[in-house]
């Protein structure tokens, strides 16, 4: 196999894959329902990325005012999360996830977010939000490490060091 196909295949662009949910499910129909070409999928990818690093910037640019900063931050990793589905289609994007390995980090991450989004717009807490977005930014770091062979025990590792266990 050569690095090109193992690269396609590494972001989701490899040979199209039995969808890994239930035949009859609903997130198995959208699944079909949103199959594009690979230069479609890249274009979507880019698109939302692009979107996604925008909202970001544009989020730094509101870090005292909770609510705007919170909603905007919120929405750059909503359009990152996009950005990986349009690569790997949603139904495999939503599978890994919610694999194993991966489950504690998204459920924190999405919790986190709806929490972010809770402080900044009903009780426009600074110190709430601000936790709460360090807690959405320290899980999705969790969960990208979590791609990364030996990533995390050389995290843990790290941390250990610094609180001096």
């Amino acid at each position: 196999m050569s690095y090109w196909t193992k690269l396609k295949e590494g972001v989701g662009l490899g040979q199209p894959e039995p969808a890994e949910c239930l035949p009859s499910s609903l997130l198995h129909q959208f699944d079909e329902a949103t199959t594009m070409s690979r230069t479609n999928r890249v274009y979507g990818f880019a698109i939302c990325l692009g979107v996604g690093l925008f909202f970001g910037f544009l989020s730094s640019m509101f870090f005292l005012m909770p609510t705007k900063f919170a909603v905007l931050y919120t929405f750059s990793n909503v359009f990152y999360i996009a950005s990986t589905m349009f690569l790997m289609g949603p139904c495999k994007q939503l599978s890994k996830m919610f694999d194993q390995g991966r489950i504690f980090a998204t459920a924190i991450y999405l919790v986190a977010m709806a929490l972010t989004l809770w402080a900044a717009i009903k009780l426009h807490s600074l110190i709430l939000t601000l936790v709460f977005v360090i807690i959405q930014f320290l899980a999705l770091t969790w969960y990208c490490l979590s791609y990364i062979p030996f990533a995390r025990e050389v995290a843990w590792k790290m941390i250990r060091s610094c609180v001096g266990e």
